[in-house]
This record gives structure tokens, C-alpha cells and sequence, in this order.
């Protein structure tokens, strides 16, 4: 068995969808919900002969490489090296539930690179200031091909990482600014008359 991509390359080889079908234990294993409900995209059949005329396949066939399949199960040696857990069951109770498959693409692994602290890294190597990214933006995270369901621990994890440090980089800028700021001197005393003017002309507006 190969990764997602490994499959998903095969099957655009063939050049057309293939069967993905379960029979009713391993529905029930599976799934919570009831699967007629699924229609069209998921479709029951009360054996394997319709399920293989529904999609243009040889019935034969299919039942030959389900027995096959049936027999690694109960010796716990898939012919395709495939692992066996040990809830695993023979497919033979009816009815049977299948559905076309096709890859599509739903996630992507390429994007800009982030350091540990979610800032965004610069052609040089060094950050980009108030630049923070997280999930599908970034690059690297996943390699080439990434692992079922770690995409979202990718998200949480850096979309956290990255609104925290841009939000106290966001306070930092503006304590600096304030600090920033000069004090202006105390009216002068002895009233209005000791107050001098100003050394220097100030600013012509343009508007």
C-alpha cells in the first residue's frame, strides 16, 4: 500500500474512477450514519453481481478478487501486503455499499516558509517583520505528501503560534511609540503675556 499520492498517480493512470465498496459490517464499523442517505455519490446493492454491472465491470472478476481478498483476511496475509488489524472481517454480508473515486486536490503543501514562531522567512533567511502565516500558506510543513488528518493540526497549532506572536509584536510596536512621545514643558508662569512665541515658522499646509 502506497501514500496518497502513490494512489491517487495510479488511478489517473487508468484514466477513469475506480470502486471504493464495503459490505454492511464494515458499515457499520465505519460509519455512523446511514448510508442511503449518501445518494447518488454512495450507492447499495444486495450483492456483488449488481455492484459490478452498475459500474461496467466483469462480476467474475470481482467476486474472484474478494474471495482472494476473503482468504488473506482470515489467514491475516493480504496478497498486496496490505496490513490486516484484527477487527478486521471477511467482505460477505450484504448489502454492499460502493461509490466512485477520483482524486482531487484538497490540500496544498507548497507555500512561503515559517520559522518555529509562525514568522514568515525572507529570501535571505531572515524574518520579514509583522509577516505571520500558518496552514495552507506555508511550505515544508508536510514534505511532498502529507499524512491524513495532520492538516489541521497544522492549522491550530501555527494559526495559534501566529496570532499570539503578531498580536504581541502589534503591542510592542505600540508601547515603543509611546514611549516615544516628549513630555511638553509646563505653561510658563506670570500669565499669558510671558509666553513666547514659537522660534521657528510652522508647517504650510497644501490643502
Amino acid at each position: 500500500m502506497g501514500n496518497r499520492d502513490l494512489r491517487s498517480r495510479a488511478i489517473l493512470q487508468k484514466g477513469h474512477p475506480v470502486v471504493c465498496f464495503a459490505d454492511a459490517k464494515g458499515a457499520r464499523h465505519s460509519l455512523e450514519k446511514d448510508l442511503e442517505k449518501l445518494a447518488p455519490a454512495v450507492q447499495p446493492f444486495e450483492d456483488l453481481d449488481t455492484l459490478a454491472l452498475f459500474y461496467g465491470m466483469d462480476p467474475t472478476q470481482l467476486a474472484a478478487t474478494v474471495d482472494e481478498y476473503n482468504v488473506g483476511v482470515r489467514r491475516r496475509d493480504d496478497a498486496f501486503g496490505k496490513p490486516i488489524r484484527d477487527d478486521v472481517e471477511a467482505i460477505d454480508e450484504a448489502p454492499f455499499y460502493a461509490a466512485r473515486l477520483w482524486p482531487k486536490v484538497h490540500h496544498t503543501c507548497g507555500g512561503v516558509q515559517i520559522d518555529d514562531r509562525a514568522r514568515v522567512i525572507n529570501v535571505d533567511g531572515s524574518p520579514i517583520p509583522g509577516l505571520y502565516a500558518a496552514g495552507e500558506f506555508v511550505g515544508g510543513i508536510h514534505g511532498a505528501d502529507r499524512l491524513g488528518s495532520c492538516a489541521t493540526t497544522d492549522c491550530l497549532v501555527f494559526g495559534r503560534l501566529a496570532g499570539r506572536n503578531a498580536a504581541n509584536e502589534a503591542n510592542d510596536h505600540t508601547s515603543d511609540h509611546t514611549s516615544d512621545h516628549t513630555t511638553l514643558p509646563p505653561p510658563a508662569q506670570g500669565g499669558e503675556d510671558n509666553i513666547k512665541p514659537p522660534t521657528t515658522n510652522p508647517p504650510t499646509s497644501n490643502y
